[in-house]
């Protein structure tokens, strides 16, 4: 026995020496099917934890047996196993792989393959925008997918952009969708860094947000931050520089012009001075960029940290906007079972604003650039104050307006998760993610005694602001995934805790003694003091079901009970259960053997989410201070308010022909959307104003097309075409049995201009209807609709919506051996705008300057025209009308980018892994009929009920940026 097992350890010990003996030296290199190098190819000895990566120029060393596999993977590309041979040089090319269709998407609590994707998901990656300047990380999804519309309610640096996913579910709630980074939900994304963000996934039906519950019917944005990759450590550097202006100007009256309307309008005007105002106040922007990223790391342990640097200085000086930026996001694996995340930001924002839509100058800085008279300058006399016209004391000269006051705001956010994944069993986990949000924020404003009109009506005045905002989130979920056979099955539970507390502050002061200090307890007036605080919290048991049979047929399932403290306790808790099913029909038999469809999906789902986007306590009954030392009863309690609640039906076809180079995704949707908050108010004897109570419904309908094309892929050049359309009817059905239509977007001192009724769209322009001028007595004549033989409210009706008929984008890839060239074209069609600024410059009821419009005013020698008669003090000929409404349709050449990439053979004698350079121009051109500024833009946010209107707005400025990215 103990010769036999001698003998047996003598045969192992050969064989081991036998295999030591036979290792060789394998050298080669990995190409792609271009011939190009491809660094960073894993390969590794099939069977052993052995293994290398190629270097820069995809050459590679390896030490193996002679009998050995090499097992190469690649992102992009089909894994490949290679036989040694016993062969000392080994050159590999890998083949392409079409990874769209197996690349994973990040969901709810979760990723998913694409192919087997039941919902709608629309997923945009940093490299569709890497090349172009984004300040806004909303900003990367204007376009680029259909159904989700990214606008903006003003053009000044720093202003945030409105999503929209597949039109407004909501009158009093809000119209945004649940942002969440990284798993962790944020109240918007406006401070994030667009250049740390990996990828957007953004769940646009209820079949794929419903795993949201009470925060989904506004669709789902999922931000996924970047991350190391293991291998060589890498330096990033991006930085770019630009200048920005605007690309038109507003026609108006030169001196002589201004006179002239002066002395229609009975008036005279001492000044003598010329002055351009659009000139004086309309510059260059600047706009300025560099951010440094230090990623890479072991298998086990990956980190990317970044740091970064945005300005912006507005067209429209002082209007100046600075943001910070630190990212530290750590990827480690510290035993085989389990895998740690975390992820830290903060970001730092400083933003001094001017006034666009509203402010001490009637319609702002850039309405007071139009409408101030040509004949006064800047400065008074004496040079230390700033003028104003002579015959409207009080009103700012756009330069007092923009440089009078001294403010100016900081916002601090710290964002960060950690979470923990333990691997159970081999097909279960658990993983756990804490994180939070904090929001530090505060503003202050001085407007000396001296310098302006208002100063000096207040002797100075002091306002400051401050907001203090946490919100925590621990989700805790079970994952497992099984497949057996021809069986998939992945299956999720858990538990989500999230609680908000919230403090805001506000105090206003008049009456310094000086210019000296700028506190506000150097004022001799309290003008307002203020504190709000609120807190809320959120309790959600969630649960999902993915079923896949032989890839052909997928079914996912899920739920999630929601508990939210805004709503009273026998109303608090509520069920979001949603169910969809796809069909891959290309894997049939009967379509396998024409070789047409590289993938043919059918889909179909139905889902329900909510809307909890309202006050904290709204349900409350609420007293509140009248002043004489007791409380009035405002506010009655609500046991039955709910959240609005939409139910969505989806149905779409994903098809691919030609190997993946074309591809067809058709979606067409149904939301409805009930327990509406509607403002009722209660009958006059009950003493109470308006009351919000879940009394309403309204309906969104919509179809999509995206198109993905490769018309042209060859070795030197490549094109690829990315669209998409997308077509929404938005509709009022119901405001509950006691409310006939509600009244919004209040215009300056001429009432509401946009009326809500069943059987309407949000947004419908609602006021009298312009038959023109009347040639004998130089006045706008009004419909009379009631034939009572005059005008009043009752002659009002819809003149316009400003829903748009669709929405669309265009983004072309050209790439010819080093350059390439990213065109985006991005517009909207058939929908109106009310262009309020046109009563203050087409008017001629007071002593402003007027647009060149004017100057075909009627006169008795012409009486033939479309612009009324000059007429001081008298505002009949600008009520709310048919008259100024514009179409707002408009076709805008977004960004135009031409770039050049170094080639690798250059970069490796300078030790670079990457170095190209680019010139972008922004908002190029636009093609619109409308006669604003810019047809983007609204007073209000551009998703609510108070949409399409403009009045003085900030326009969107064109822009050229010069940028490099380079890779150390």
């Amino acid at each position: 026995m103990k010769r036999r097992l001698l003998l047996l350890m003598s045969f192992i010990l050969l064989g081991c020496m036998a295999s030591f003996a036979q290792n060789m030296t394998v050298k080669g290199t990995v190409k792609d099917q271009k011939g190009e190098p491809l660094p960073g190819v894993s390969i590794k000895i099939k069977g052993t934890t052995l293994g290398t990566s190629t270097g820069i120029n995809g050459d590679f060393t390896i030490s193996a047996p002679g009998n050995a596999v090499l097992s190469l993977s690649y992102v992009g590309f089909s894994p490949q196993e290679v036989p040694v041979n016993n062969r000392a040089q080994i050159n590999i090319t890998l083949k392409d792989a079409n990874t769209e269709l197996n690349e994973v998407v990040v969901v709810g609590y979760g990723t998913q393959r694409k192919k087997d994707i039941t919902g709608s998901v629309a997923v945009v990656k940093s490299s569709d925008y890497e090349n172009r300047p984004i300040v806004s990380a909303a900003a990367a999804l204007q376009g680029q997918a259909a159904g989700v519309t990214v606008s903006s309610a003003s053009g000044k640096p720093g202003s945030g952009l409105a999503i929209s996913v597949r039109g407004n579910t909501s009158i009093n709630a809000k119209n945004n969708p649940l942002y969440v980074v990284d798993g962790i939900v944020v109240e918007n994304i406006d401070f994030l860094n667009p250049q740390d963000i990996e990828s957007f996934s953004v769940l646009k039906d209820a079949s794929s947000a419903a795993i949201y519950g009470s925060s989904g019917a506004n669709g789902v944005v999922l931000l996924t931050t970047k991350k190391g990759a293991a291998g060589t450590s890498k330096i990033g550097v991006t930085a770019y520089t630009g200048f920005s202006n605007f690309a038109k100007k507003i026609p108006v009256l030169n001196n002589a012009e201004y006179l002239a309307l002066l002395k229609d309008l009975g008036q005279t005007d001492p000044n003598i001075a010329t002055t351009d105002w659009q000139d004086e106040v309309f510059g260059t922007g600047k706009d300025h960029n560099i951010q440094l990223a230090v990623s890479g790391g072991a298998e086990n342990n990956r980190y990317y940290v970044s740091g970064g640097y945005q300005k912006q200085q507005g067209v429209v000086a002082p209007a100046d906007y600075d943001r910070y930026s630190l990212r530290m996001n750590f990827n480690n694996k510290p035993k085989k079972w389990v895998d740690l995340a975390t992820n830290l930001s903060f970001n730092r924002s400083e933003f001094v604003d001017i006034t666009d839509n509203a402010g001490v100058a009637r319609g702002g800085t850039i309405l007071s650039a139009l409408t101030s008279p040509p004949t006064i300058g800047i400065f008074t006399a004496d040079g230390r104050t700033y003028s104003s016209n002579p015959n409207q004391p009080g009103w700012e000269n756009p330069m007092a307006a923009a440089f009078g006051p001294d403010q100016k705001s900081i916002d601090n956010r710290a964002l960060g998760n950690f979470a923990a994944d333990f691997k159970i069993l081999p097909e279960l986990t658990f993983k756990s993610n804490f994180g939070g949000e904090y929001q530090g924020s505060r503003w202050d404003y001085f407007l000396d005694p001296y310098k302006t009109d208002y100063g000096r009506s207040n002797n100075g005045l002091g306002k400051s602001s401050s907001t203090s905002r946490f919100v925590w989130q621990w989700d805790n979920t079970l994952n497992y995934s099984k497949i057996t056979g021809k069986h998939n099955i992945q299956a999720l539970i858990g538990h989500s805790m999230q609680e908000s507390d919230y403090k805001y502050t506000y105090d206003e002061a008049k009456d310094y003694p000086n210019d000296a200090v700028h506190t506000l307890n150097a004022a001799k007036t309290k003008i307002s003091q203020s504190t709000t605080m609120s807190q809320w919290s959120r309790r959600s048991y969630i649960g999902r079901l993915n079923y896949a049979y032989n890839d052909k047929y997928l079914l996912t399932t899920n739920i999630r009970y929601d508990g939210s403290s805004r709503f009273p306790k026998d109303n608090r808790w509520g069920w979001f259960p949603s169910v969809s099913a796809g069909w891959r029909i290309n894997n049939e038999e009967f379509l396998k053997s024409t070789d047409i469809f590289y993938d043919l999906k059918l889909r179909a789902g139905w889902g329900k989410t909510g809307n909890d986007q309202i006050g904290d306590y709204d349900y409350f009954a609420k007293f509140d201070p009248n002043g004489t030392g007791g409380y009035n009863f405002n506010t009655l309690p609500k046991d039955n308010l709910t959240w609005e609640k939409t139910d969505q039906t989806n149905f779409g076809l994903d098809a691919s022909i030609l190997r993946g180079r074309l591809g067809v995704t058709l979606e067409y949707y149904i939301k409805k959307t009930n327990d509406l908050l509607v403002d009722v108010t209660p009958p006059p004897s009950s003493g109470f104003g308006s009351q919000k109570y879940n009394v309403g419904s309204m309906e969104n309908k919509g179809f999509e097309i995206t198109v993905n094309a490769i018309p042209v892929d060859s070795k030197s050049f490549k094109w690829d075409i990315n669209g998409n359309i997308a077509f929404n009817k938005n509709k009022v059905k119901s405001l509950g049995e006691y409310t006939s239509n509600l009244f919004k977007g209040d215009v300056y001192e001429r009432g509401n201009v946009i009326k809500i009724e069943p059987g309407h769209a949000l947004g419908s322009f609602f006021g009298y209807i312009s038959e023109g001028v009347d040639p004998q007595t130089g006045n706008i004549i009004y419909t009379d609709l009631d034939n009572s033989g005059s005008i009043d409210a009752n002659d009002r009706t819809y003149i316009g919506s400003a829903q748009p008929d669709f929405t669309y984008g265009l983004t072309n890839n050209l790439s010819y051996k080093n350059f390439s060239l990213n065109v985006f074209l991005q517009g909207v069609q058939g929908n109106d705008l009310f262009n309020a600024s046109r009563i203050e410059l087409e008017g001629m009821y007071d002593a402003k300057n007027q647009s060149t419009a004017v100057l075909r005013r009627w006169t008795e020698q012409n009486r033939n025209t479309d612009i009324p008669k000059a007429d001081y003090g008298v505002t009949n000929n600008t009520r709310a009308s048919s008259r100024f409404i514009e179409d707002g349709s408009y076709l805008r050449l977004k960004s135009v980018t031409l770039n050049y990439s170094f080639n690798k053979s250059v970069l490796q004698k300078a030790g670079l892994g990457r170095l190209n350079v680019y010139v972008t121009a922004q908002n190029l051109f636009t093609i619109t009929n409308y006669s604003g500024f810019d047809p983007e833009v609204s007073v209000n946010s551009p998703n609510g009920p108070e949409m399409g209107i403009d009045y003085g707005t900030y326009p969107q400025a064109r822009s050229f940026i010069f940028g490099v990215n380079l890779d150390f």
